[in-house]
């Protein structure tokens, strides 16, 4: 069968270009047999298989679309080895210096650099099976619809990744007067957050002798409205007129540029410690114990938070925290004769720290859990 209708195509082809070659002459003939002999694609098929470099490097420049807070860290993906890990040579003490040297010999010491050394994580997706139907039948591209759809998902738990791997040491509590209206997860009511919360951020970043350029905050969905209803509703003119009622923005506060996203990070309950002699707390427990996979969960509704649980803003300069990327690999398995369609999946790999060992330079902001 296959074969007469290749004999009628090809003589179809010939008799088309013989009118071609009689009008136009014997070079257009050639010109339109070569051309009448290309296949066509039927309807809704690429005409080309899957490229994995071009998916693959559109994941790399688009990592960060919707996360740029991710772009405001120390890029240390030139030490990544082997795709896995990063290895990083870091200097130890500098020289001590005193003014008006009484004694000598002054003491000779010799600066002893470590290593500082972590693992990337792996994101892979599930494979995900596109039949031969699909691509024939749909009259959408439904190869690059489940492509796009999987990349959004990888990107949005990096950035949530990312956050974790930042997640800080030390914390103040939200100040604004609790309510109902502030209660994200779990029962009772929360605190919420207030611009005093914002001017004590920057006293301790101030005495932690942080550059006052660039530093930044982020903030999720409903902590971003808390303040940004407290800036509108002030009595003070001039805070108030650094909202944009136009855009509903508001973009700087104290010195600390604003970030907002649907999630930032989640504590179980609030149990903190103070730390002697500052304004700021530690954890007393584990209490921040909700991974990126735990609030993806919660959030879609297939894990219950605590009761207790609280929402976590971080405040951060980006000279403190660093980012790291490795691989990236697109596996694609084209006509699967088991089947029947094409299968694909993806592999990503990247990580990040906080810079320094005391972990100042990064500072979170928690409501504060009352029962009622």
């Amino acid at each position: 069968m296959k074969r007469t209708k290749f004999i009628l195509s090809f003589l179809t082809a010939l008799l088309f270009a013989a009118v071609v070659g009689t009008t136009l002459g014997a070079p257009a003939g050639v010109g339109a047999l070569a051309l009448s002999m290309i296949p066509r694609p039927h309807a809704g098929v690429m005409m080309v298989g899957v490229t994995p470099e071009i998916w693959t490097d559109y994941i790399v420049e688009n990592l960060f679309k919707n996360s740029e807070f991710i772009l405001h860290s120390i890029d240390e993906s030139q030490y990544v080895l082997q795709g896995d890990v990063v290895h990083v040579p870091q200097a130890g003490a500098p020289s001590a210096v005193k003014r008006n040297r009484a004694n000598l010999p002054a003491t000779i010491t010799r600066r002893t650099d470590v290593d500082v050394t972590y693992a990337l994580d792996e994101f892979t997706t599930d494979p995900r099976f596109i039949p031969e139907a699909d691509k024939v039948e749909l009259n959408y591209d439904k190869l690059a619809s489940c492509m796009t759809e999987d990349m959004y998902y990888l990107r949005q738990v990096f950035a949530d990744t990312m956050l974790w791997n930042w997640r800080p040491k030390f914390y103040i509590k939200a100040s604004k007067t609790k309510s109902a209206n502030y209660l994200v997860h779990g029962t009772g009511v929360r605190t919420g957050l207030c611009v005093d919360d914002f001017s004590k951020a920057k006293v301790i970043f101030d005495r932690w002798r942080i550059p006052h350029d660039d530093r930044r905050v982020i903030l999720s969905t409903d902590m971003y409205k808390q303040i940004c209803d407290d800036v509108r509703n002030s009595t003070n003119e001039n805070l108030s007129a650094i909202y944009d009622n136009v855009n509903g923005r508001l973009k700087k506060l104290e010195g600390f540029s604003i970030d907002e996203r649907a999630t930032v990070l989640l504590a179980s309950n609030s149990t903190l410690t103070a730390v002697a002699g500052t304004q700021y707390y530690q954890f007393s427990a584990s209490d921040l114990n909700y991974t990126p996979e735990d609030y993806e969960d919660i959030v879609g509704g297939d894990k219950a938070a605590a009761t207790t649980a609280c929402e976590i803003g971080l405040f951060w300069h980006p000279n403190f925290v660093r980012r790291a990327m490795g691989s990236t690999k697109m596996f694609n398995n084209d006509g699967d004769p088991t089947y029947y369609g094409d299968i694909y999946s993806f592999l990503l790999k990247g990580g990040g720290r906080i810079s320094r060992g005391d972990c100042k330079g990064v500072l979170g902001v928690i409501q504060e859990y009352h029962a009622s």
